[in-house]
């Protein structure tokens, strides 16, 4: 059995945790923020509880990922899910903390194995890549107030 990756994100915003939490949580509208590697973005079960799918990428590599924890505005959990990944045994958490200045530190931490042995190094940095992207993201995204309910009123 290959070996555990992972990585540590941390990232500071000018938003507060709700509305970063809001963003990030609204998998539905990633496509609007996070191009050009969200090119599509959808809920493909449920509409973003525990237990939904959401499923995003850019055609033909789209990562379904299943919520398994949701705790408003401080915490978000999920795993990959699927057989067309790289890697196996995916699960991250993101979590949100109020930063004394009124904005929001984010944790995002990450663990998984690779499909084959001796990649661990190369799909680590491919994926953390993508979500240092999100991360990068996510920020000015958040500062805008930039989700699917608030574009839609």
């Amino acid at each position: 059995m290959a070996r555990q990756h992972g990585y540590v994100i941390r990232r500071k915003y000018t938003a507060p945790p709700e509305r970063v939490f809001a963003v990030l949580a609204d998998a539905a509208h990633w496509s609007t923020w996070a191009r050009p590697v969200i090119m599509t973005s959808r809920w493909a079960e449920g509409t973003g509880e525990v237990g939904s799918v959401r499923v995003a990428g850019m055609w033909p590599v789209l990562i379904r990922e299943r919520i398994t924890e949701l705790h408003p505005p401080s915490r978000l959990a999920y795993r990959m899910v699927g057989r067309n990944i790289p890697v196996r045994d995916y699960e991250a958490a993101v979590e949100f903390r109020p930063a004394a200045d009124g904005g929001t530190e984010l944790t995002w931490t990450a663990s998984f194995r690779p499909v084959v042995p001796g990649t661990g190094a190369l799909m680590t940095a491919v994926v953390k890549s993508t979500v240092l992207f999100l991360a990068w993201r996510l920020g000015p995204a958040a500062a805008r107030g930039q989700v699917g309910a608030e574009r839609r009123g």
